[in-house]
């Protein structure tokens, strides 16, 4: 469920900070550092999209029997455009994603959640998708992001476990 991208993104940073340490580059690691960091948290989150949007995308095609129609259908007026209001990001759970699929569906990803012990993904998830939205709402160039890189990244690989469940959930 982990992006190889995202990750060669990590590894890239790691590089590019210690050159900037071993040459006495201080300036340009405080760039690097402001830069990469929104460049992960945005990677991110665009990811968990992607891989959301495509769940539900592949859910609805599986339930009708490969209804061209009504697959289209819910492309264009449900998934396209509509991610982030999928979420109530500044929530401390995605109790309003799992509801757009009904009571029964909300309960048992509830009960995975607790069984898996994926409480804190689902917090680091919405944490990525709550600073996304400020990152690119409220003046990019300009914002600050009070989590470290590495902070980041943690948040990052926790979150695709509870992404990872979202998938395996649409996929039953």
């Amino acid at each position: 469920m982990y992006s190889a991208k995202i990750k060669s993104l990590y590894d890239e940073y790691g590089e590019l900070i210690e050159f900037c340490r071993s040459n006495g580059q201080i300036s340009f690691e405080l760039y690097i550092n402001d830069t990469y960091k929104k460049a992960l948290l945005l990677s991110a989150a665009s990811y968990f999209e992607a891989v959301i949007t495509r769940a539900i995308h592949d859910f609805v095609n599986g339930k009708p029997r490969n209804n061209p129609e009504i697959v289209a259908f819910v492309d264009n007026k449900a998934v396209k455009r509509q991610y982030h209001t999928f979420f109530n990001w500044d929530g401390k759970n995605a109790n309003q994603f799992f509801g757009l699929f009904g009571d029964t569906f909300k309960r048992r990803a509830r009960e995975e959640i607790q069984t898996k012990s994926l409480d804190d993904a689902e917090v680091a998830f919405l944490s990525i998708g709550q600073e996304r939205n400020r990152l690119v709402h409220q003046n990019y160039i300009e914002a600050q992001i009070n989590d470290t890189f590495e902070e980041i990244y943690i948040k990052y690989e926790k979150a695709c476990d509870f992404v990872e469940l979202i998938t395996q959930l649409l996929s039953v």
